[in-house]
């Protein structure tokens, strides 16, 4: 990236940051440097840094918490967007077609958006209790557990597009599937609004509890991981999980430099202390190769791989 382009960065927003190591952004502590990376506060600094990366031909890609993403070991080219600091409000607008609306923006943290719910008596998100990362990143990569999604919740999203145009759609027009969503390519998410019903504070908290105390004792939580590796197995009505297949192809707890599968749950990994991407990458070719041979499954990554190798 050229002083020219940095300069107009700098004077476009007043949080930037060159040659971030990404390994501080991510779940599993994993990743290069991103040229730049910086915090739009407003749409309008969005804008301007959508507009500015398309005048100057940068890759432009969107961060959130950095949960279930694996950044190579060269980082990433050109501009890494991050909407935490800017994009965080969250309030209840009122009733609508008998569910009350909850608003939340991007940089909203899913634990955070879950508890702000259970304490203004509200149902309908406790399926996603537990999960990392934040709205934006929820509601691309449809967030979830097998008790449900945050799908199942939303009324409409507002993206801003690869041009810089805000974009509302409702929520029959996303075309939400398992484990995934289909924005435009380039939409970058900025809002939602969730429809959700009301309910005792103190029964939506036991489900809350229970749902988190369940992850706690069954992955683990405590180490740096990518979670969930693979996407479940859908055969007709069949489910197979991926971390059975994993474990029953003699995987669990199998190493590669400083990256291990986890002992407690077959489909995540986990980084011991100085594993690199390659480490990863390593580890995830052998989990879907060795599920292959023994079960004839070609199984389907959850985790998103972007960067340089």
């Amino acid at each position: 990236m050229d002083e020219r382009v940095k300069q107009e960065l700098s004077a476009i927003c007043s949080a930037v940051r060159f040659d971030e190591p990404l390994a501080r952004h991510t779940s599993l502590r994993i990743g290069g440097p991103a040229d730049a990376f910086v915090y739009p506060k407003t749409i309008a600094e969005l804008e301007s840094v959508v507009t500015l990366a398309k005048k100057t031909q940068q890759p432009l890609f969107v961060m959130g918490t950095g949960s279930n993403l694996l950044v190579r070991d060269k980082g990433i080219r050109g501009i890494v967007v991050h909407l935490a600091q800017g994009f965080s409000k969250m309030e209840v607008e009122g009733e609508q077609e008998g569910k009350i609306v909850l608003y939340a923006e991007a940089g909203v943290g899913l634990p955070r958006l879950v508890d702000f719910a259970a304490e203004e008596g509200l149902t309908g998100l406790e399926a996603v209790s537990g999960v990392p990362g934040n709205v934006g990143g929820g509601l691309v990569m449809n967030a979830g557990t097998n008790e449900g999604d945050i799908s199942r919740a939303v009324e409409s999203v507002a993206f801003m597009d690869k041009d810089g145009k805000l974009n509302t759609w409702p929520k029959d027009k996303i075309r939400y599937a398992y484990r995934e969503s289909h924005f435009p390519r380039g939409a970058i998410i900025l809002s939602a609004r969730f429809g959700l019903t009301r309910q005792a504070s103190e029964l939506i908290r036991g489900k809350i509890q229970k749902h988190r105390a369940y992850r706690l004792e069954t992955q683990p939580l405590n180490v740096p991981n990518i979670g969930s590796v693979f996407k479940n197995h859908e055969e007709g009505r069949k489910k197979m999980f991926a971390a059975k297949l994993i474990e029953e192809a003699g995987l669990k707890d199998v190493r590669v430099g400083g990256a291990r599968i986890s002992s407690k749950h077959a489909n995540w990994i986990v980084n011991e202390g100085g594993a690199t991407a390659k480490d990863v990458l390593a580890l995830i070719g052998l989990m879907k190769d060795k599920v292959k041979d023994k079960f004839g499954i070609t199984m389907e990554t959850e985790v998103r791989v972007v960067g340089e190798e």
